[in-house]
């Protein structure tokens, strides 16, 4: 018997309104009732496909429901549900389907459209999702969702202004949406206007607090100005209310270090690696936070931390395929790996060795694992012979640099921020080596050797080390990139002298500030000058000034100065009599910015790699008279330098000869990194045993 058409428009009508019902109990009722003679209806199938997709039978559900439209194609609700049961299902193309098979016979349908864009853009194609959330909105301006995620695409494809956008419509219509403004905040911020940004995430904060993502960004903006203090309380605040998010506490221990609280960075970093063992990046914050203190760790702990990680990360990493050698003998191919291709101190201490590569023996490629520009990288990249730009995999990288069939692959960068050990675990080239921009073991067995010198790195380190040791005779040469000026001594016009220090505050440990407190103790007239990025932040020199004076230092007579572009920090040295050097993590090129200005720097040989850096350079540049053996004779020689009547001829005869010195004689020092490179390969890879204990030293 043939139901009668106004008996199955009724049934319709009524499924309709009940498919959408929340209660199941009703749609249950309702499905007991359908007389027999209307039980494989359309309106019958579809209301026994939804509760097949609510008892969690999604694909039997879908069956009914495709059937269900099939018989009734004026269901609209039905197609609702099959979609839904698809999506369940795995089926997120059939899914999209039904929503715009919808669409056709209801384009004015809102959750359709919405989506059919959100499907694209879980699939990855933003392209098409953006363009069907813009038709959305297009449609129905009050749609939150269709704005929000319109901006965040709109964001992931750099069109920050147009995000901005987007964002605000979502926070018109949804003024309540926490993660809203959150979202409108990381647009502001990309798109410059970082007051607005901070102004979003304290209004997302307000809406939630227990949201700890706009307190973490409040934070991180407040990092970049350099507000450490109340950076450090928002990311506080956010561990206790999430305190099992890892990146929580790798942010705050980067401040609390910024600020000077090692022991206090230390502990979060301990707790971020526990939280999150598989972070290779977080566990090398640790090692090389664990530099900045000489009261937190033997050199031996130091070395196992290291190995530790490399057993983590690194040394059950399989190898990459590297093609068969089918160049000819030759010039010896070199790689050099490094995320710092710019501006820095590879600019001073890298490039002039670069440039003065004889290229009848060495062929350079240089990897870069970070973007750079302007005219120092392209003077970087012309003075190579090859260029490559890492892909952020590292399985890929590695076999880009693989096939290159390099002669050494030669890091620059060790555990310090944005390196790429993850490369080098994968053995891209036969011979592998750390230098310049870290001054510990890598801890790997990858990595087969490690380039310092005798005073940095002496013979008695080798056990500490798992590469082996290669001793240069200085670590590395140094050239400035303008010849620097002479200016005369200040003190010579102001009648008292002034020291200084150009170093990040993060090296300024509790022993340099006692030394010091004791340097401008005996020397009552004298100033000290600091300068350093630190010190540009709202709050954060009230805070230093604050604590360093419950210290008994006098801060009267300290000037926290905000760093500055490299020209302008180097032409600040003419305001500086004598340099002291931090330790135990002494300066770099900061200790030879104020050599080749005619600043001596008074400097402690400590008892690491870091610790007797600047001894190093200072034995370099012919000034080994300035080199301390302990704390009280640092003391004693930044005293008797403030004392000294002939400050401005010291400053002048340095100036004048250090050009000349072997820190600066960079044409001998490649001769001398080339000819250990051609030891290093006669050698071959690093093999345990005696051989390994006995460093290849260098002439």
């Amino acid at each position: 018997m043939v139901p009668p058409d106004d008996t199955l428009a009724e049934l319709e009508h009524r499924i309709a309104r009940l498919i959408r019902d929340p209660a199941t109990a009703a749609l249950d009722a309702a499905a007991r009732a359908i007389p027999a003679e209307l039980a494989e209806s359309g309106p019958a199938l579809a209301l026994r496909g939804e509760l097949l997709r609510r008892g969690g039978d999604a694909e039997g559900a879908a069956r009914l429901l495709a059937a269900a439209i099939e018989r009734a194609p004026a269901l609209l609700g039905a197609y609702h549900a099959l979609a839904l049961a698809r999506i369940r299902a795995g089926d997120r193309a059939g899914a999209r389907a039904a929503w715009l098979a919808l669409l056709e016979r209801d384009p004015d349908d809102a959750t359709a459209r919405y989506q059919v864009a959100l499907a694209f853009h879980e699939d990855g194609d933003r392209a098409q999702a953006a363009r069907w959330y813009e038709a959305q909105v297009a449609r129905h301006p009050s749609s939150p969702k269709a704005w929000h995620n319109l901006g965040l695409l709109r964001l992931a494809a750099g069109d920050a202004g147009g995000a901005v956008a987007a964002l605000r419509e979502a926070v018109a219509c949804a003024p309540a949406s926490a993660p809203a403004w959150t979202a409108l905040g990381r647009a502001l911020e990309r798109a410059g206007d970082t007051p607005a940004a901070i102004g979003a995430w304290t209004r997302a904060h307000a809406l939630d607090p227990r949201a700890v993502e706009p307190l973490e960004r409040h934070a991180a903006a407040l990092g970049e100005r350099a507000a450490l203090p109340a950076a450090i309380a928002l990311l506080r605040e956010a561990v206790a209310i999430d305190p099992r998010k890892p990146s929580l506490r790798f942010a705050l221990a980067a401040h609390l270090s910024s600020l000077g609280e090692h022991a206090d960075a230390l502990a979060e970093l301990r707790a971020g690696v526990a939280l999150a063992p598989g972070d290779a990046a977080g566990h090398s914050a640790l090692l090389f936070e664990l530099q900045y203190d000489d009261t937190l760790a033997t050199r031996e702990a130091i070395a196992d931390e290291h190995r530790r990680w490399a057993e983590r990360h690194a040394d059950r990493v399989p190898a990459v395929h590297r093609p068969a050698r089918t160049r000819p003998p030759g010039r010896m191919r070199i790689g050099y790996l490094s995320p710092r291709f710019g501006m820095g101190p590879l600019a001073t201490l890298f490039l002039p060795v670069l440039e003065r590569h004889d290229r009848t023996r060495v062929e350079i490629v240089l990897y870069s694992s970070h973007a750079h520009d302007g005219p120092l990288n392209a003077r970087i990249r012309a003075a190579a012979d090859g260029w490559r730009d890492l892909p952020r995999d590292d399985a890929s990288a590695a076999a880009m640099i693989a096939d290159d069939d390099l002669d050494l692959l030669v890091d620059l960068a060790g555990h310090a921020p944005g390196h790429r050990l993850g490369v080098l675990a994968r053995r891209p080239a036969p011979l592998q080596a750390s230098w310049l921009d870290y001054f510990e073991t890598t801890g790997m067995d990858g990595v087969d050797y490690f380039l310092s010198d005798a005073t940095c790195t002496p013979a008695s380190d080798a056990p500490l080390f798992r590469e082996r040791l290669v001793l240069l005779p200085c670590r590395f040469a140094y050239r400035p990139l303008d010849p620097p000026a002479l200016t005369p001594a200040p003190a010579v016009a102001r009648g008292h002298v002034t020291f200084g220090s150009f170093n990040r505050h993060a090296k300024l440990s509790a022993g340099a500030l006692d030394a010091w407190a004791a340097i401008l103790g005996a020397v009552p007239d004298s100033r000290l000058a600091l300068r350093a990025a630190a010190y540009g932040g709202d709050g954060t020199v009230d805070w230093i000034r604050d604590r360093w004076a419950r210290r008994g230092l006098p801060v009267g007579r300290i000037d926290f100065l905000p760093w500055l572009p490299w020209r302008e920090a180097l032409a600040a040295y003419a305001d500086v009599d004598v340099a002291l050097d931090p330790f135990p993590y002494n300066g770099g090129a900061t200790t030879c910015d104020a050599l080749a200005h005619g600043v001596p720097v008074v400097a402690l040989r400590g008892d690491r790699p870091i610790g007797r850096q600047s001894a190093s350079l200072l034995r370099a540049a012919g000034h080994q008279e300035w080199i301390a053996g302990s704390i009280a004779e640092y003391v004693q020689i930044a005293v008797a330098l403030a004392r000294s009547e002939d400050l401005d001829r010291i400053r002048r005869a340095l100036h004048a000869a250090l050009p000349h010195s072997a820190l600066c004689d960079v044409e001998r020092f490649a001769r001398s990194l080339e000819r250990a490179f051609e030891a290093m390969i006669a050698a071959g890879p690093r093999r345990d045993g005696p051989q390994r204990r006995e460093p290849l030293a260098v002439a």
